[in-house]
C-alpha cells in the first residue's frame, strides 16, 4: 500500500443509531461493491449516546483496504467494520490478524461475509477464539466464528400521550438533519488481505491447494 489513506469521516447530514450494531448494519449492507474489501470506523458520542458510521473506503483491488478515520472532537471510535469478500475460504471467520487488531483495540469488530450474506461481531472480551487443531495453518492460527448480529429493527416506543400540536394549513413539518460534525483528528486505519501462495510446498501432507486469505487492521491516532 502506497500514498496516502483514504479519508473515511462522517458525512454532513449522517445517520445516527442507538447502538453501534445497528450502525455498523447500516454502514455494511450500505456497500454495493461485491469485489473489494471496504471498510470504515463506528463512532461513539457519550454524550448524545448515539452511534454513527463513517463512510466506507477501499483500495479498489478486493486485496486491500486503507483508511484515515476522520474522529470529530465529542466523538470516540468504537468499533471497525469491514466486508470479506464471497468466493474465498474461511471469509465467514475471523481471521488471526482480525482477532488480535480487536484484542489490542479492545474494540468489536463487524464483518459482512459477503459468501453467505450475513454480518458477524467479534466482541474481543466475549467471544470465543479457536485454533486450528489439525496444523494446517502456520502456527495453529487462531479463528474465531464471531456471532451472528440480529438485523430486525428495534419495536418503535408507543406514540406519546398528548398529541402534537395540530400544523397549520398548507405547513409541511421541518426536517431535521443531524449536525455537521466537528473537525476530525485524523485514525489511521490499514489493513492487507494476504494470499498464502505456494503453500503445498511448504508445508507437509498437504495434498490440495489452500488460498487462506487474512485481514489486518492496524489502528493508530494520528495528528488532527
Amino acid at each position: 500500500m502506497s500514498g496516502k489513506p483514504s479519508p473515511s469521516r462522517l458525512a454532513a447530514q449522517y445517520q445516527t443509531y442507538p447502538t453501534a450494531s445497528a450502525a455498523a448494519v447500516a454502514a455494511l449492507r450500505g456497500i454495493t461493491n461485491q469485489k473489494t474489501e471496504t471498510g470504515g470506523g463506528i463512532l461513539y458520542n457519550p454524550e448524545q449516546k448515539v452511534y454513527a458510521a463513517t463512510a466506507p473506503v477501499g483500495q479498489n483491488d478486493g486485496a486491500h483496504f486503507e483508511a484515515a478515520v476522520g474522529v470529530p472532537k465529542g466523538w470516540q471510535l468504537h468499533s471497525t467494520y469491514h466486508t470479506h469478500p464471497a468466493g474465498e475460504d474461511r471469509s465467514t471467520q475471523f481471521s488471526d490478524n482480525d482477532i488480535s487488531t480487536a484484542q489490542q483495540l479492545k474494540a468489536p469488530s463487524y464483518v459482512l461475509a459477503l459468501a453467505d450474506n450475513k454480518v458477524r461481531m467479534f466482541d474481543p472480551a466475549s467471544s470465543p477464539v479457536s485454533k486450528d487443531s489439525a496444523g494446517s495453518l502456520v502456527g495453529s492460527t487462531r479463528y474465531a466464528l464471531g456471532s451472528v448480529v440480529n438485523e430486525t429493527p428495534p419495536t418503535p416506543p408507543p406514540p406519546p400521550e398528548t398529541p402534537a400540536p395540530a400544523l397549520a394549513d398548507n405547513a409541511t413539518p421541518a426536517a431535521t438533519p443531524a449536525p455537521a460534525p466537528a473537525p476530525a483528528a485524523s485514525v489511521p486505519v490499514t489493513g492487507s488481505r494476504v494470499t498464502m501462495k505456494d503453500f503445498a510446498s511448504r508445508h507437509r501432507a498437504q495434498t490440495t491447494k489452500y488460498r487462506h486469505k487474512i485481514v489486518h487492521v492496524k489502528i493508530k491516532r494520528g495528528a488532527p
